[in-house]
């Protein structure tokens, strides 16, 4: 007989988190949130900055638009999803704010370098 046996009095484990666990979890993704939103923050600001003293025309318009739009959905989009998989309980529901800080990074570069090249 093994420790995993299904005897009467084993307990199955719940794929779901409960207690202290859930809570940490939930705060680590809140941290990891947080940043996301920091870091989009200073980006776009920063582009602001860059496209306001390197005016090239309407490519400097449609880089920090794709930068700023791209990123606001992106953050709605994982900031949903961090939510729902709180609510569930589901394990590492910090995830998805680690993928979309990922994502929007790779859009804020996307913009940059659409207002730099001047496409």
């Amino acid at each position: 007989m093994t420790l995993n046996a299904n005897v009467s009095g084993a307990r199955v484990l719940s794929r779901r988190l409960e207690g202290p666990e859930r809570g940490l979890d939930a705060l680590v993704g809140l941290v990891v949130l947080v940043a996301e939103l920091l870091i989009g923050f200073l980006a776009i600001s920063a582009l602001y900055e860059f496209g306001q003293a390197n005016y090239v025309g309407d490519s400097s318009n449609f880089g920090f638009a794709v930068a700023l739009f791209g990123s606001i959905i992106l953050v709605a989009i994982t900031t949903l999803v961090y939510l729902v998989r709180i609510a569930r309980g589901t394990p590492r529901s910090w995830s998805p704010p680690l993928w979309g800080a990922i994502l929007m990074t790779v859009t804020l570069i996307v913009g940059f370098a659409i207002m730099a090249i001047g496409v």
